[in-house]
């Protein structure tokens, strides 16, 4: 090979490669581009939907539960009751079958007041729960005598109007519920307590079936920040600031002051994260933990196929770089 071809046949062959890289430089930076715009309207979808159908729960909840205490205070004569305990157990028996219409028409697992034994004497509870498809009324109980009133559904809403409890366990249901409760009052006089309940397994069973990309998921927390739900049970109840050496505290502060939803990247531990968040109505917030590396692992695949590109290209590039120089 002369001077001349060999001068050629560098030059072809250092265009070749110099657009082979260019190009393929191109193709993964856009390819970049799409990947995460695709990421994020999937992991804004997923979150969505489900905040979404969380918040419906959440309402039909609300809903019914103000109902219930409507129905109460629109019927109820309080001055008749108040010291007749006969008058009051007549008094259920006359209004249960509008209470529980209420129930059945948001096709609620359960219903309830709780009337306060110091504002009527032996009041006890007027309450719905399903059992085998069918609804049961239960046996009343005394909210004070049995150290009921102790409870958050009872504390937080005779306080503050009404409140969420935590998921707890419900002997008399065998269940994991969390109950929103809310006051009832005749003019100032609080004579009770009523509210209905999400029941958390199912929340919980929805959560658990969603898997962003390989091995992410979604934790839901509460407005103070303690873990309602995660795929690992272990960390349930604890404070998502506190877990993992407190690596989440400068997360939960950046979503204290986000908007409702929102996406955010940072590094922990030297890795690069992402999170996703969606603030529901009533304070919850619904947290999505996709892992980053599963996101551009189609990415990975391309890059093995743009090498081979480039080694195909400069393969080539020589052959016909040594046919121009005979």
């Amino acid at each position: 090979m002369n001077t001349m071809s060999t001068k050629m046949y560098i030059t072809l062959l250092s265009i070749c490669i110099l657009l082979s890289v260019v190009i393929t430089l191109l193709f993964y930076a856009q390819s970049i581009s799409v990947i995460d715009k695709t990421s994020m309207e999937k992991i804004t979808s997923l979150l969505n939907s489900n905040a979404t159908m969380i918040e419906n729960e959440i309402e039909n909840t609300e809903l019914l539960s103000h109902e219930l205490v409507n129905i109460v205070t629109s019927t109820i004569d309080y001055e008749k009751v108040k010291n007749d305990p006969i008058a009051m157990e007549a008094y259920k028996n006359e209004v249960s079958f509008l209470f529980l219409n209420a129930i059945k028409v948001f096709q609620a697992k359960s219903g309830w007041v709780v009337f306060d034994t110091n504002a009527i004497q032996n009041a006890g509870i007027l309450s719905y729960s399903v059992d085998n498809k069918e609804y049961i009324r239960e046996v009343d109980y005394d909210i004070r005598k049995d150290d009921l009133d102790k409870s958050d559904w009872w504390v937080h809403a005779e306080k503050n109007g009404s409140s969420w409890s935590n998921p707890y366990f419900w002997e008399p249901w065998d269940a994991n519920i969390i109950s929103y409760s809310e006051q009832v009052l005749i003019g100032d006089i609080l004579i009770g307590v009523g509210g209905s309940e999400l029941f958390f397994d199912d929340i919980s069973n929805e959560l658990n079936k969603i898997k962003i990309y390989d091995t992410g998921y979604v934790t839901l927390l509460n407005s103070n920040y303690d873990i309602l739900f995660d795929p690992d049970s272990k960390i349930i109840g604890k404070n998502y600031k506190t877990i993992n050496n407190k690596h989440h505290e400068t997360l939960v502060n950046m979503i204290h002051t986000g908007d409702t939803f929102g996406i955010i990247e940072y590094r922990e531990n030297q890795k690069a994260m992402i999170t996703a968040y969606h603030k529901l109505n009533n304070g919850w917030i619904l947290i999505a933990n996709p892992k980053k590396h599963e996101m551009y692992a189609d990415l990975n695949k391309l890059n093995f196929v743009l090498i081979l590109v480039i080694i195909i290209i400069i393969v080539l590039a020589q052959v016909y770089s040594r046919f121009l120089s005979k």
